[in-house]
């Protein structure tokens, strides 16, 4: 009986384990894909909007775009607030006046849904 609890306990860990190996966070290339993609299929970009779309993703998720030695959280906030608004700017500055027009609702429900999940 205690060989097959133990035999049961590890395998519950060694389980675990695996799960947690599959739920990493997605590589930078990933990450800008498929916010791009997101946005293809919300605002109907074109193929040169969409290249263009993607390496400003891109250069925004990547994991030293939010290098900081700070450890204030409002201080961190504000910084992650400013590269965002830059990261928006880029975008619309790709889109015609009908996707931004899109893309600032996306943005209006994207923030409701984060805000009620949190």
């Amino acid at each position: 009986m205690k060989k097959a609890v133990l035999f049961f306990a590890i395998v519950l860990f060694a389980t675990s384990g695996l799960f947690a190996q599959q739920r990493q966070r997605a590589t930078p290339e990933e990450r800008a894909k498929r916010q791009t993609e997101t946005l293809v299929k919300e605002l109907g970009l074109t193929d040169d909007q969409k290249t263009k779309v993607h390496e400003i993703n891109l250069k925004f998720v990547q994991p030293n775009a939010v290098q900081s030695k700070e450890t204030d959280r409002e201080k961190l906030r504000a910084e992650f607030r400013k590269i965002q608004e830059e990261r928006i700017a880029a975008i619309k500055a790709v889109l015609t006046e009908d996707q931004q027009k899109k893309f600032d609702e996306y943005q209006k429900k994207a923030q409701a849904g984060r805000r009620q999940r949190n």
